[in-house]
């Protein structure tokens, strides 16, 4: 049986939560996902490309299932931020991310480096968006406030995660941020300030992050990539589209994205006969016209 990327991904995940990412070798990912080390090479060049591209998927399903509490919904609303962040700290506890990134930080592999700085910046800038929306009253505290949710989340998080009996995310969550509900006020009624606005965004934009809307991006990309697995088994397109569709992702998001590469995927994407005309896809190219990687009119 042909073994699909994805389950080499989905094994390397559990090994990498389960180990470490120093302790897990390549040959620990044959083991597992019982391939050989050709067929390895064939879709990863190093392991420090693997981790890349699992840190990627699994966040992926993780955004997509953060972001959709969020479609039709009030954007100010507070109880969906809540569930949001629930969905995030589960994640976060269930696939033991920080103690991941924390061992892979202290590899010598620069790129590596690079990819985990990016990604807590978006995981910062994503909060920082967030709260813009929900307290537009309070924007000259909103960066104080972003970093004031973080580091109680995270701390409360620790400090539950060695109780006998561990409290429930949701009831960590609304707990955090209830204090910051109750603390923006009170800096705005006192003038307390430590960062400015424009400044934060700036560093935020600048560290790592990438200057388009990555959340849309996996929102459109994990939806489309939805819509295709529920195609039947024996099609012949399927694993192919799926690898097209995460190449487009891994391309998009690199330091030095190759637009004319990304724009030439696109067109083979649309050709496709099983998604054509479909909304996810439409949504999907329209994300990336957005974004400057798809110079073609959908609609001429």
């Amino acid at each position: 049986m042909q073994v699909k990327k994805s389950d080499i991904l989905m094994a390397a995940l559990r090994l990498f939560s389960e180990q470490g990412y120093h302790a897990t070798s390549i040959q620990d990912i044959l083991d597992q996902s019982n391939i050989s080390r050709g067929t390895f090479y064939k879709h990863f060049q190093t392991k420090g490309e693997l981790f890349r591209d699992v840190l990627m998927y699994s966040e992926e399903k993780m955004y997509v299932d953060r972001d959709q509490l969020l479609i039709g919904q009030d954007e100010t609303n507070k109880d969906i931020f809540i569930r949001q962040l629930e969905v995030m700290m589960n994640y976060r506890i269930e696939k033991k991310v920080d103690a991941l990134l924390m061992d892979a930080l202290v590899s010598n592999d620069n790129e590596i480096i690079a990819f985990l700085k990016q990604i807590r910046q978006q995981w910062a800038y994503w909060f920082f968006t967030r709260m813009k929306q929900i307290y537009p009253e309070y924007r000259d505290y909103i960066a104080d406030a972003t970093i004031f949710l973080t580091g109680i989340l995270h701390n409360a998080n620790e400090i539950n995660n060695v109780q006998i009996q561990p409290k429930p995310m949701i009831e960590i969550c609304n707990y955090c941020f209830s204090l910051v509900d109750e603390v923006l006020p009170l800096l705005e009624h006192k003038r307390i300030r430590l960062f400015n606005i424009e400044d934060f965004e700036q560093s935020l934009l600048s560290i790592g992050q990438v200057d388009f809307p990555i959340n849309d991006l996996m929102l459109s990309t994990g939806n489309l990539k939805k819509l295709i697995e529920r195609l039947p088994a024996n099609n012949d397109n399927k694993q192919h589209t799926l690898d097209l569709l995460q190449f487009i992702q891994n391309e998009a998001m690199s330091e030095n994205p190759r637009k004319a590469v990304i724009s030439s995927c696109l067109k083979s994407l649309m050709n496709i006969k099983s998604i054509m005309n479909t909304d996810e896809l439409v949504i999907y190219m329209n994300t990336l016209k957005k974004l400057g990687f798809y110079p073609v009119d959908l609609n001429p």
